[in-house]
C-alpha cells in the first residue's frame, strides 16, 4: 500500500510540472500596432493658470465708517469711477481749521514783513543797531516758515478729504467680497474689495529649458513666431478664439525643477478668461516629416525611463527604450529609439515581461477610442 501511494505521488506531481509547464509556453494574448509614420505638427502643450493683469487689494487711506457704497460685487468698473464714501464730517473739520491756522500764519508773516522793511529803513539812516534789524528779519523768517508749515497741514487735511471718496485705480472687476455700507474702516490696514484687471489676461506656465530654446527659434505654419502665436485650450475642451504671445520670461531656470515660469498675454474683450482658470498653452513649431507616433498606452515606464515592447517575427516580445517628444492627441511623438517598422504592444503590457511569447492581435487608431487597456487590472488579477 505504501508503495502504491508513493508512485501516485510521484506521478501527480509529475502532472503538475508537465501542466506548468504547459501554461508557461501558452501564448499571451495581446492587442498591436504598427509604428504610425506621417507628417505631424509639433504641437507643445503646457497646463497653465490664467492670472489678471493688473490685481490688487484696495485699501482705506483714511479711517472713518463707510456712508455709502456705488457698486456691486463682480461689477466691472472703470479707472476713477467713485467705489466708496468714507464719513467725511472729521477731515470737513481738520481742513477749516488748516485754513484759519493758514490765515492766521499768513498775518502774522505780513506783520514781521512790515517790520522787518522798517527797521531796514531805520537801520540805514542809523537810527537803530544792527541787532534790532537782525531780529526783525528772524522774526519775518520764522512767520514764513510758519506759513509754510500751515500749508503744509491744509494741504494734508485736503488730502484726507479727498481720500474719503474712493476711486478705481484702474479698468477690471470687484470681487464679491467686497465691505458694505456701515463698515469701520482704519487707514491703510482694512481691505475694502479687491480689484482685478480681465482684458487682456496672463497666463501662467512652465517651460523646460530645451523646450524655451526650440521654441524661441521656431515658426508655425503660417509663419508666426511659435512664442507669438500661441493658442489656450479651456477645461472643457474648447479651444479660446484668441492668440496670445509670449510677454513676461523669468529671469532663471529654476534650480529643482530646470524650467522656466511664462506669462503668455491674451487679450479677453468678453471677460471669458477669469483669474484662477486653468488653461493648456500650446505652441506650434512647424510640421515634421515623416513623424514617428506611437499610442500614449503602449509606453511602459521603469526607473524614470520609457520603454515599449516589440513584437518580433516569432511573436516573442524585447523591451526597448525610446525617447519621447511631444503629445499628439492620444499619441506620443518618438525622437529616439524606433526606425518605423516595428510592431509594438498597446493593450497587455501588464501581463508579459521581456521574451514573452505573445499572440498578437492586429487594432487600428479608430480602435483607440474604443477599446480599453486591461493590463494593469490583469497584472493585479494574477
Amino acid at each position: 500500500m505504501a508503495a502504491a501511494l508513493a508512485a501516485t505521488f510521484v506521478l501527480s506531481v509529475a502532472g503538475c510540472g508537465q501542466k506548468q509547464q504547459q501554461g508557461g509556453n501558452q501564448a499571451t494574448l495581446v492587442k498591436t500596432m504598427k509604428v504610425i509614420k506621417r507628417d505631424t505638427p509639433l504641437v507643445y502643450d503646457y497646463t497653465g493658470f490664467v492670472q489678471a493683469q493688473q490685481e490688487m487689494e484696495l485699501k482705506a487711506q483714511v479711517s472713518g465708517q463707510i456712508t455709502a457704497k456705488y457698486f456691486k460685487g463682480g461689477d466691472n468698473v472703470s479707472a476713477g469711477q467713485t467705489l466708496y464714501a468714507i464719513d467725511q464730517r472729521t477731515y470737513q473739520a481738520n481742513v477749516l481749521n488748516a485754513q484759519a491756522g493758514l490765515a492766521n500764519a499768513r498775518a502774522a508773516l505780513a506783520n514781521a514783513a512790515l517790520n522787518a522793511e522798517r527797521y531796514s529803513t531805520l537801520y540805514a539812516q542809523n537810527a537803530i543797531s544792527k541787532q534790532v534789524l537782525d531780529n526783525a528779519i528772524m522774526q519775518r523768517d520764522q512767520a514764513q516758515a510758519s506759513v509754510n508749515a500751515q500749508e503744509a497741514i491744509l494741504e494734508n487735511a485736503q488730502i484726507n478729504m479727498t481720500d474719503t471718496s474712493v476711486s478705481a485705480p484702474f479698468s477690471g472687476r470687484i470681487d464679491t467680497t467686497a465691505l458694505e455700507v456701515g463698515n469701520y474702516v482704519t487707514a491703510g490696514q482694512t481691505t475694502l474689495a479687491k480689484i482685478s484687471n480681465t482684458d487682456p489676461v496672463f497666463v501662467q506656465f512652465s517651460i523646460a529649458e530645451p523646450e524655451y530654446l526650440k521654441l524661441s527659434g521656431s515658426h508655425d505654419n503660417s509663419g508666426a513666431a511659435s512664442l507669438d502665436n500661441l493658442t489656450v485650450v479651456l477645461s472643457d475642451g474648447s479651444t479660446y478664439d484668441l492668440k496670445g504671445t509670449v510677454a513676461e520670461v523669468n529671469r532663471g531656470i529654476n534650480d529643482n525643477t530646470g524650467t522656466m515660469t511664462v506669462k503668455a498675454l491674451f487679450r479677453n474683450p468678453a471677460h471669458r478668461l477669469l483669474p484662477g482658470m486653468f488653461a493648456h498653452v500650446q505652441a506650434t513649431a512647424g510640421t515634421k516629416k515623416d513623424a514617428l507616433l506611437i499610442p500614449m498606452r503602449a509606453v511602459v515606464e521603469l526607473m524614470y525611463k520609457k520603454f515599449v515592447y516589440i513584437v518580433g517575427s516569432d511573436n516573442k516580445v524585447t523591451m526597448k527604450e525610446v525617447t519621447l517628444g511631444p503629445s499628439v492627441g492620444r499619441f506620443y511623438m518618438v525622437e529616439g529609439g524606433l526606425t518605423g517598422d516595428e510592431t509594438i504592444v498597446v493593450e497587455g503590457t501588464g501581463k508579459i515581461r521581456q521574451g514573452a511569447q505573445v499572440n498578437p492581435q492586429p487594432m487600428t487608431e479608430a480602435d483607440l477610442d474604443t477599446t480599453v487597456d486591461n493590463s494593469a487590472t490583469a497584472g493585479k488579477k494574477q
